[in-house]
């Protein structure tokens, strides 16, 4: 079984799908213990790629991006800003404003 999963693990690192690579006897042990189906192992590895390269993506271009610090729409204290109520704010962080400009 291990040279089987090195094997896996090395083909997986080729296609440059390295976190699932470096994760994967765990994800096998969770999908041994739970029962997935093919599907579902196989949609719990891309989704656990995709979500880490996003979570890399990001750090990059924040790392770029040189800010002096990172400050989230959660840290913004609305005491401080009395023209926008906490229902705005509410709805800022919903971004559905975001479609009715297209």
């Amino acid at each position: 079984m291990s040279n089987c999963l090195e094997e896996l693990q090395h083909a997986l690192k080729q296609l440059r799908l390295s976190e699932v690579s470096n994760e994967l006897p765990v994800l096998i042990r969770e999908a041994e213990q739970k029962s997935w189906t093919y599907y579902e192992l196989l949609n719990h590895l891309l989704k656990y790629e995709l979500t880490k390269r996003e979570k890399k993506n990001k750090a990059r271009r924040l790392k770029w991006a040189k800010f002096p610090y990172q400050k989230t729409l959660e840290d913004y204290d609305l005491s401080e800003q009395t023209s926008l109520t906490d229902r705005q704010m509410r709805q800022l962080k919903e971004m559905n404003w975001l479609e009715q400009t297209v």
